[in-house]
Formats: structure tokens, sequence, C-alpha cells
């Protein structure tokens, strides 16, 4: 057996090796999966409280200010703990699209709020945002669930938003609801 860079191995440490290597994949699978479960469970929780108002009170987009700040500070913290436990490309990533998000998030409250847009036509293109950074979350991560629930969202966004406007922040409710238990089920296979 040759050595390879200068490391010689024999055939049960080398698989030994593979078989640690394979451990700690599935240990950042599983926490990542973890991780979106606990932010599918605060946004959606949000989207639930936000959009159920929304509906039922018309013009109490406030509301929104609070929560978003409260899942932004939640989604922060959640995100460096994963952080702390992993370094990885697939993180720097995720946090690259995530920074990209709040910020594009952050010009379109300001861009909207200045030019007295329309609420619904706000959630509108920042539901199309969330549904795409779920998408690039879901390439980044290989994780399929996430793209899935980016093209329910943008599908859903867009047919009510269009088609049925007077019930969309309901359609964004039962979003919301669809979001907290596929968190919770993310979570739950992984403990």
């Amino acid at each position: 057996m040759e050595p390879v860079n200068n490391i010689h191995l024999s055939p049960e440490e080398a698989q030994a090796a593979l078989n640690e290597a394979g451990k700690q994949k599935e240990r950042a699978k599983n926490i990542y999966n973890v991780f979106n479960g606990t932010i599918f469970i605060i946004w959606g929780s949000i989207y639930i409280i936000a959009n159920t108002i929304e509906y039922f009170q018309p013009k109490a987009d406030i509301i929104w200010l609070p929560l978003v700040l409260i899942g932004f500070i939640l989604s922060f913290w959640f995100g460096s703990r994963v952080g702390s436990f992993l370094r990885s490309s697939t993180g720097r990533v995720y946090r690259g699209i995530w920074i990209g998000f709040g910020l594009v998030y952050f010009l379109l409250g300001w861009g909207f709020t200045t030019a007295n847009a329309p609420d619904q036509l706000f959630s509108f293109v920042v539901n199309l945002f969330v549904a795409y950074a779920l998408v690039a979350n879901a390439i980044a991560a290989q994780q399929p669930a996430l793209a899935r629930a980016g093209a329910l969202l943008a599908v859903v966004n867009t047919i009510f938003f269009t088609m049925a406007p007077s019930w969309y922040y309901l359609a964004m409710a039962v979003v919301g609801l669809l979001a907290v238990v596929t968190g919770s089920g993310m979570i739950k296979s992984e403990i």
C-alpha cells in the first residue's frame, strides 16, 4: 500500500474514517433539519397571527412590525447557535442568502412605506422573496422540502393575490399553519 500524503491507513482504518465522515455528514443534516424546522415554526406562527389579524381587522398591518422584529431576532439567535456547532460552506451560503433577504426586506419596507403602496401588494412582493429564499436554501442545502415550501408559498401567494384578494390574508395564515406543521415534523423526525 502506497502512502497518501505520508498517511498510512489499513483497510479497516480507512473504512472507519469513511464511516466517521458519514456520521458527521448525517449529524450536519440533522442539525440543519432541526434549524429549518424551528425557523418554519417561528415564521409560520408569525404568518398565522399577523395574517389572521389582517384578515379580520383590515389595516392592522402595524402588527407585522413587532412580530417581524421578534422573528428576525429569534432567527438570528437560532442561526448563531447552529453556526457555533457547524462551520460549513452550506452554512455560509445560508447566511448570505438570509442576510441578502433581510436587506431586500428592509429596502422593500422602506420603499413601499414611503410610496404609500397598498399593504397587500407589499405582502405579495415580500412573500415572493420569501419563496425565492426558500428555494435558494433548498438548492444550497439539498433539502427538497424547502423547495416544495417555497413553490407552495409562491403559488398560493400569487393565486390568492390575483384571483381571490379578499381571501388573501386567510390563505397566508393557512400557509403559516402548514409551515408550523411541517417544521414540527422536521424536528420530530430528528429527535
